[in-house]
């Protein structure tokens, strides 16, 4: 296997986490408050890949399983009113759960609010300090 020199692998390195679809309860109005509502989420961690490439060991690497289980048991707890805290809450825990995360950018949909099909979304992005 040909060695190749990484000079700056958090530029292009992410995992993914697509289409994660989590009941909610969120919302500022009343009937919000009734039950919960459907939130997507779109999540890209800013990692360093090659280690876990080249170990080919999932303890090298950010593992997605386990951060979607933490995002459901923040969103199984949550409570917010807005679309902003929620994802605040959960760039937060990412970015103190998993050291090798240099940034976190989410998008979270909530495609059931509006009439017509009209789907609303927040997106924040969050760098290590």
């Amino acid at each position: 296997m040909t060695n190749f020199m990484i000079t700056n692998p958090l530029r292009s390195d992410r995992v993914l986490i697509r289409n994660l679809q989590l009941n909610v309860l969120i919302g500022v109005y009343d009937f919000e408050r009734d039950a919960p509502q459907r939130v997507i989420f779109e999540v890209d961690l800013h990692t360093d890949c090659h280690i876990a490439g080249r170990s080919d060991d999932v303890s090298d690497a950010v593992d997605y399983g386990k951060v979607t289980q933490l995002i459901t048991d923040i969103c199984d707890k949550s409570a917010y009113q807005l679309l902003e805290a929620l994802g605040e809450n959960v760039a937060q825990r990412i970015l103190h759960d998993y050291p090798s995360v240099a940034q976190i950018d989410i998008t979270l949909h909530k495609p059931d609010i509006m009439p017509n099909s009209v789907n609303v979304a927040i997106a924040i992005s969050r760098v290590r300090s």
